[in-house]
């Protein structure tokens, strides 16, 4: 497979992986990807993880793998930092934009991904960016998966019109990590009715307090959005330090803006759906990251084999969540 003598009867040395590696057409991989998530979306063994058993969840959200202050590839990233100054200095980094779709509350794996990546290197006027990167995305996963029907996670960068657009087009719902600044008008539009459509339910936890309110059919330009809010106040039990003992007050919230229906029956499952994003960061990222498959190693100086490597990487965890599954 790797194109070396026929006569070499040992385990591949990493020098002639990577060779293989840099021949080797990325888009292999990503379809490697794709063919695995639609037997396992097809094997019906995952169908209670679909919310409101329809839609699928797939959570967008981007991870730096690498980063130098030596330059990398003419497609990489970069930021100066301290600029002006005497301590000035460029880091050069490699981007992803990832989607994972979820396939149980511990198992979320990679459906998609897109590079976010500079086609005329420091020379050019802008770079790409993440949102450039997901509109690319959606476009493939909608080519790869035409009937599969999704519900797009993501956080508040993903909070404007060309986004609904797309998912409107694709056939999609989508629940966004919302904050104020997003987009102004929904907040305060949310701000005036909440307090006259009094949706706001209290509900007492074992160790504090939680509401959940929420207010549907706002416009934005067309565009009818919900949205739902998520509070809750408990005390902890401080296990660690000097106030260790001590009971500490802890305090959150959450805002979350959806096309789902939303009513009193299902805000709070809604909302539970949209606390799920943090997931590609915990059983995603950080589990690639810390746990032994050294996601920000950098594999290859070559860009087209650590395209591959970063792709490897997906495949041999999403059969390490599986195989866990099912043991």
């Amino acid at each position: 497979m790797c194109g070396e003598s026929a006569s070499a009867d040992e385990i591949p040395y990493w020098e002639t992986i990577n060779k293989y590696l840099e021949r080797l057409d990325p888009e292999e991989l990503q379809d490697t990807v794709c063919r695995l998530v639609y037997r396992l979306v097809r094997s019906r063994a995952f169908a209670g993880a679909r919310i409101r058993n329809r839609y699928w969840q797939v959570i967008a959200d981007g991870t730096q793998i690498h980063s130098s202050r030596r330059k990398l590839d003419a497609k990489s990233l970069y930021r100066v930092h301290n600029k002006g100054t005497g301590r000035e200095y460029t880091e050069y980094y490699y981007y992803i934009l990832e989607a994972k779709i979820v396939l149980h509350p511990d198992i979320i794996v990679s459906i998609m991904t897109e590079f976010v990546e500079n086609t005329g290197g420091e020379e050019a006027e802008k770079q790409d960016c993440e949102l450039k990167a997901c509109y690319r995305l959606m476009e493939r996963l909608k080519k790869e998966f035409p009937k599969l029907p999704v519900c797009l996670c993501a956080d508040s960068l993903y909070a404007c019109e060309n986004f609904f657009i797309k998912c409107r087009d694709s056939g999609w719902r989508y629940i966004l990590r919302y904050k104020e600044g997003s987009i102004p008008t929904v907040s305060d539009e949310y701000g005036r009715l909440k307090k006259t459509e009094k949706n706001c339910r209290k509900q007492e936890l074992i160790n504090g307090t939680c509401w959940h309110d929420f207010v549907t059919d706002i416009d934005y330009n067309g565009h009818k959005v919900n949205i739902a809010e998520y509070r809750e106040e408990r005390d902890v039990l401080i296990k660690k330090g000097s106030r260790k003992g001590e009971t500490e007050n802890i305090k959150a919230g959450f805002l979350f803006l959806t096309d789902l229906p939303v009513n009193q029956k299902n805000v709070a499952a809604l909302v539970e759906a949209g606390r799920r994003r943090w997931k590609i960061e915990n059983e995603g990222f950080n589990a690639q990251k810390k746990h032994g498959y050294y996601l920000e190693h950098l594999f290859s100086r070559n860009y087209q084999a650590l395209k591959n490597h970063y792709y490897l990487i997906q495949i041999g965890h999403m059969i390490s969540r599986a195989l866990s599954e099912t043991q």
